[in-house]
């Protein structure tokens, strides 16, 4: 249950799940809508780290505080099932801010149970307005897509 405030926040079989997450109370979807590519659907999110338990940045490895954002990516096969089967993927990316200065972003996959997401964190500025560049090629899939999306980070 560690990991399920960032699975809230990824996939939607958990808006089921999400009224007995206690500990998780003013947890919001934030792209409850997916981009869809073919038999895929790729759902994501980007969020302040302090929204994450420090024990759940440990155990993932991110970085946690007031400067840090952290990046949720999950893809699902929609091909036979309308909620779809998650699906193990290649997904990089990066972020650029109005300076257009460019970091990358470096993914990790995380499983837990029949969910596989991937997290990468990030540092930001206040009120820093940052463009996302994020591919995924999800296993079996004929190419890589792109996902871009801004969002402004408050500390």
């Amino acid at each position: 249950m560690v990991g399920a405030a960032l699975l809230l926040i990824a996939t939607p079989e958990v808006f089921a799940r999400s009224a007995s997450m206690e500990s998780v109370p003013d947890a919001k979807v934030l792209n409850y809508r997916p981009v869809r590519f073919g038999d895929y659907e790729v759902y994501y999110s980007a969020f302040k780290s302090t929204f994450i338990p420090p024990e759940t940045a440990e155990m993932y490895s991110l970085m946690r505080g007031e400067k840090y954002g952290i990046i949720n990516i999950a893809v699902r096969n929609i091909k036979d099932s309308e909620t779809g089967k998650a699906v193990t993927s290649t997904v990089s990316g990066e972020q650029q801010n109005l300076m257009t200065q460019v970091k990358k972003l470096t993914f990790r996959e995380v499983k837990e149970g029949s969910a596989i997401y991937y997290l990468a964190d990030f540092k930001f500025s206040d009120e820093e307005l940052l463009k996302f560049t994020i591919d995924v090629k999800p296993q079996g899939g004929q190419r890589a897509e792109t996902i871009q999306f801004e969002q402004t980070f408050y500390e």
